[in-house]
């Protein structure tokens, strides 16, 4: 056999080997990679699809936590692992699309890049809501009194850049009110403050607030959302109630590194599309304040790009470009 033929040989035996791998993918244990703390909304949805994808592919799902430095931390280390389709993350605004603008120096991933949507599971809205004794019954009485001359308001975040923040700092701007913004070490300190009658008001998730609103301890004013929210319908839009074109509101994916092979690709967004149709997938993400995202698959390719300008003009609104360390 002359050295042509071997060479050939040689390359067919070699590409026949990672057909043969990627055909029997997977064949052993898969990983999430949440880059946030257990028991977070991430974490959860992350738990929840994990057991629904290990039924599906035969293989055990398991879902490991790598918090820190708002997301980014986990975020890298998912992004740095072998592309085959044995490390899955879940993708976030956090590290994905506000990361990139607020951080001093430059992430050790490419946010749009680096990554590959494989499924997409919620939308995370935010309600703006207002301590229980300022003297205002919605959103518009809420723009009034703000307005007014002499008016003093101060509102509360879980720290600057943080998406809280950035949901008001949009909605200041567009709107022209003024506030003192106090950042918090976390959502936790910060919402104890509103019950308290320290700060006015704040923006934060529907898991963190619901159940103040509907015990009458906080007030609502509005959704961050284009459209109602199922788990708070009776709550208007900021868009219904004059924010011209606001929605700013978190989001879930499910994301591979870039390089991960077409065919693990394809099964595995197969997977998640039946997945996130399931009944009672659909019914715990509405329990547990987030919205189903029923994205279409041909979007998914330019999500992150899409996200990333968004959350950049937020960035922008905040003052919080390049803050971060």
């Amino acid at each position: 056999m002359n050295r042509y033929l071997k060479n050939l040989l040689g390359i067919c035996i070699a590409v026949g080997a990672v057909f043969s791998a990627h055909a029997q993918w997977p064949d052993r244990a898969i990983k999430i990679v949440v880059p946030y703390p257990a028991a977070n909304s991430s974490d959860v949805a992350a738990r929840l699809i994990g057991e629904k994808l290990a039924a599906q592919l035969g293989q055990p799902v398991i879902v490991e936590n790598r918090a820190g430095a708002s997301g980014t931390l986990g975020t890298a280390y998912a992004a740095k692992q072998p592309a085959d389709g044995y490390t899955l993350a879940i993708g976030a605004p956090g590290p994905l699309s506000v990361g990139p603008w607020t951080t001093v120096r430059p992430l050790p991933y490419d946010p749009v890049n680096d990554f590959v949507v494989v499924g997409a599971i919620a939308w995370a809205p935010q309600v703006l809501v207002a301590k229980k004794d300022l003297p205002v019954k919605n959103f518009q009485e809420f723009l009034a009194y703000a307005k007014k001359p002499g008016a003093t308001l101060s509102y509360g975040s879980s720290g600057v850049g943080t998406v809280p923040q950035l949901i008001v700092a949009q909605m200041l701007k567009q709107t022209g009110v003024k506030a003192e913004h106090v950042p918090y070490r976390g959502g936790a300190p910060a919402i104890t403050d509103l019950r308290g009658g320290v700060i006015d008001f704040m923006s934060d998730t529907v898991p963190v607030v619901r159940g103040m609103i509907a015990e009458g301890t906080i007030k609502a004013l509005g959704v961050s959302t284009a459209e109602r929210i199922p788990s708070l319908p009776d709550v208007p839009t900021l868009q219904e109630q004059g924010v011209k074109d606001f929605n700013l509101q978190g989001y879930i994916l499910l994301v591979v590194p870039a390089k991960t092979p077409d065919q693990i690709v394809f099964r595995l967004r197969n997977a998640m599309d039946s997945i996130v149709k399931e009944s009672d997938v659909r019914k715990r993400l509405l329990e547990m304040g987030l919205t189903p995202m029923d994205l279409p698959r041909e979007r998914f390719a330019t999500f992150l790009q899409t996200e990333s300008a968004r959350w950049k003009a937020a960035v922008d609104a905040a003052g919080a470009a390049k803050t971060m360390e």
